[in-house]
C-alpha cells in the first residue's frame, strides 16, 4: 500500500522548498513506522514522493496477510516521536 503525507521533518539530503523530486529523493532523518489496526509495520520505502514537490512524503508498506479485516481500520504514520492525525482509516477485506 502507498500512503502520502507531509510533515516528515528533517530530511537527508535537505529538501528545497518548491523543488520537484526527480533524481535525488530525500528521506526523513528520523525513523518512520506505520501502524494499521494496532500492528506496527516497517515501511519498504519512506521518502520524497517522486516527481512531487518537496515536503510530500511517500510511504510504502506491505500489508500482512493476517491483518484483521474491517471497514474502518485505523492507520497512523509515525516519524520519530510525531504521529499523524487520528481518524484516518482503511477498509481491509
Amino acid at each position: 500500500m502507498v500512503l502520502f503525507a507531509t510533515g516528515e521533518g528533517q530530511t537527508d539530503p535537505l529538501g528545497t522548498d518548491g523543488l520537484i523530486a526527480t533524481t535525488v529523493f530525500p528521506k526523513p532523518v528520523q525513523t518512520v513506522s506505520v501502524t494499521i489496526g494496532g500492528r506496527t509495520l516497517t515501511p519498504i520505502y519512506a521518502g520524497a514522493a517522486p516527481f512531487e514537490v518537496a515536503g510530500m512524503m511517500q510511504v510504502n508498506v506491505q500489508l500482512p496477510a493476517d491483518l484483521t479485516p474491517g471497514n474502518a481500520v485505523p492507520v497512523t504514520i509515525t516519524v520519530g516521536s510525531a504521529t499523524s492525525s487520528a481518524g484516518v482509516t482503511l477498509a481491509v477485506n
